[in-house]
């Protein structure tokens, strides 16, 4: 993946740090990252997100548009207490969105990327959630996210679908310390509380 760095994985996690492209992850990886539930890939990371994956940025914008003329909610847990109470917050917030490769994205020799969009923070800029908050919700949709990556694979065994490559190995940016503006290691902790193995793509001086 480019020009990469030593790799870091501090003992006990299964969170391995490399200085790379994220995008130029192996075939049938999960690309994740964190956005927003207004429909918007409009800067940072994201903004090259829907750059190279215009096809799964509609998946995105209408799965938004479509929470959006409905009033859910569901319960995730407060990280914050001590005896895990649990919130109500509006989906899809909490939630994961799991994205198969598109073939418009993939066209012309392209790899195929499972694209995962981890929903964070209800809205950006002056508009982003709390770093409590944020936190909250993307433990809850880590845990949507591993519940679904489980099914999909069985139901794709099943299936016996060789034209889609299976969801591989999770890759990341450093979600949620961009614009969301919560410091990595705090995302970090989440990741490694809930035992998951991910290979986080940071730029080189970042």
């Amino acid at each position: 993946m480019g020009s990469q760095s030593d790799d870091s994985m501090d003992e006990g996690s299964r969170v391995k740090e490399v200085c790379g492209d994220l995008f130029d992850a192996p075939e049938g990886s999960c690309l994740i990252h964190a956005c927003n539930v207004q429909g918007s890939w409009g800067a940072g990371i994201a903004k090259a997100f829907k750059q190279k994956y215009p096809a799964a940025f509609q998946c995105y914008k209408e799965h938004c548009e479509e929470y959006q003329e409905q009033s859910a909610n569901h319960d995730i847990v407060d990280l914050q207490s001590d005896d895990e109470d649990t919130i109500s917050v509006r989906l899809p917030l909490g939630t994961a969105l799991v994205i198969p490769p598109q073939p418009e994205d993939y066209e012309n020799g392209k790899k195929r990327h499972w694209i995962i969009c981890l929903f964070t923070s209800s809205g950006f800029g002056s508009r982003v959630d709390s770093p409590e908050m944020i936190l909250n919700h993307t433990a809850a949709a880590l845990e949507d996210l591993d519940m679904q990556l489980v099914m999909l694979k069985e139901q794709m065994r099943e299936s016996d679908d060789d034209d889609q490559p299976p969801p591989g190995e999770l890759f990341s940016c450093k979600f949620n310390s961009g614009l969301f503006a919560v410091p990595w290691d705090q995302t970090r902790e989440v990741i490694d509380d809930l035992g998951l193995s991910m290979t986080v793509i940071y730029p080189e001086g970042g």
